[in-house]
């Protein structure tokens, strides 16, 4: 890799870092001129579906979320013959793990400008339905460290989730037992131990175990195995500052803020990010947040990642499009979707969080393939009983309004493939529409 010039323009100098699953390389870009950090998939990994899908997802949610505290990308590439790649900018500064190994505890005034910061970003990727599900000091890096400009930047959006926009990757066509990616175990929420879905509160638990660590220079739960660290995640009440030994070190309000944090049920945490660093100004009796205007998403507001696929508005004469709304919880919705995906048969074209799309080839009208669900099995699914038609089936998922979260729309577009529009393929289609309808509701 050492020498290569990726995607044209950079130029690997040398490796920085390498973790479980990604090499990253520091690489020299001439136009601009700047030090630039490429971020690859090991070798060996390139041809395997889940990390490249898992790459992929990292890649598409960082494109599309930018905050001034949160690592910047500059560039992409999602197939190529050194896999996916993703460019991102060179941060000169030290991990917030690092730092505080060297510095031990914080002072509460320091800790509060860092949360100010992180909780700025965090709102903002809450927003627009972007949850981290891996915060810990290793993934925020502080530049300037020690100075009045020092600055947090969150990094490492490998395991963030799209709250506001379901996924399905191709391997979960053909796997369905996949395990659920988990979190740092000294930093994970009750939510992940349980595998449950986790929207941004399950953040601001590992924030709080952040905030625990900095002010009382250790954390929360010391246990020698992961097991030990998850089952006291999901179960145990957190130390006191005092059994710590920090009776007199912090604030009884500011503790009172990071416990708060701590809670084992979501609905005990502060609300939302800035809602956590505004009980950290009161306790502190400082301003924590930054001098930005607070912007507030209404309930009623459409919440969509910018950029992310979503289904024609415009007249398309050769295309069939159908919107459904559902009431269910996520899991269960992505579970009867990827059954139906399954059971359409035909090839995957594409998967992005958002949307999948699907060539249903043609098949004899007298076969049928038993699915994931025993109703399909006795009644004939017309995309597979319905002979000479091929269609290209887009799937778009979204949740639109985030305070409602099992309300979900999943919209239909269908084109056939390489033809135009006959009534047959739209009677077709609208018997594809009613099955999937009958797969949602358990008929």
């Amino acid at each position: 890799m050492l020498g290569q010039l990726l995607l044209g323009k950079y130029r690997v100098t040398r490796q920085l870092d390498e973790g479980g699953m990604s090499k990253i390389y520091l690489a020299r870009q001439d136009n601009p001129s700047r030090e630039v950090v490429v971020k690859v998939l090991k070798e060996a990994l390139r041809l395997q579906t889940k990390p490249v899908e898992h790459f992929r997802r990292e890649i598409y949610i960082m494109s599309r979320f930018k905050h001034p505290n949160s690592v910047e990308i500059y560039d992409f590439e999602t197939r190529g013959p050194f896999g996916p790649i993703m460019v991102m900018e060179y941060l000169r500064g030290i991990d917030l793990n690092l730092l505080q190994q060297r510095e031990g505890r914080f002072t509460p005034e320091r800790v509060g400008r860092l949360l100010g910061q992180l909780c700025d970003a965090l709102q903002s990727a809450h927003d627009q339905g972007v949850v981290h599900r891996d915060l810990k000091p290793g993934n925020l890096m502080i530049l300037h460290a020690g100075t009045p400009q020092e600055t947090l930047k969150v990094m490492d959006f490998g395991l963030a989730k799209m709250s506001s926009m379901l996924y399905i990757s191709p391997d979960e066509l053909i796997n369905f037992n996949l395990p659920p990616a988990s979190g740092t175990p000294e930093y994970i929420s009750p939510e992940m131990v349980r595998g449950v879905d986790m929207d941004g509160r399950g953040d601001l638990y590992s924030v709080g175990v952040i905030l625990f660590e900095l002010l009382t220079g250790r954390r929360p739960f010391l246990y020698s195995t992961v097991e030990g660290l998850m089952i006291a995640h999901a179960q145990s009440p957190p130390p006191t500052f005092a059994e710590v030994g920090c009776r007199d070190l912090v604030p009884p309000a500011l503790e009172a803020v990071v416990l708060s944090c701590l809670a084992k049920h979501p609905d005990e945490r502060p609300r939302s990010a800035w809602e956590l660093a505004q009980m950290y100004e009161r306790a502190l009796g400082k301003r924590v947040l930054p001098l930005r205007e607070a912007r507030s998403t209404p309930a009623t507001a459409q919440s969509r990642v910018p950029g992310a696929p979503i289904a024609p508005t415009a007249v398309d004469r050769n295309a069939y499009r159908h919107s459904l709304e559902v009431n269910m919880v996520e899991a269960m919705a992505m579970v009867k979707l990827r059954g139906f995906v399954y059971d359409l048969g035909g090839e995957v074209l594409e998967s992005v969080p958002g949307m999948i799309k699907v060539r249903i080839v043609d098949r004899s009208a007298e076969k049928k393939r038993d699915g994931l669900f025993g109703w399909m099995s006795n009644s004939r699914s017309a995309a597979v009983a319905t002979a000479g038609l091929t269609t290209d089936l887009e799937l778009h998922m979204e949740r639109r309004d985030p305070q409602q979260a099992s309300k979900l729309t999943i919209t239909l577009v269908m084109r056939p493939a390489g033809g135009l529009a006959t009534q047959e393929w739209r009677d077709h289609c609208a018997r594809v529409t009613r099955d999937l309808q009958a797969y949602l509701m358990g008929r």
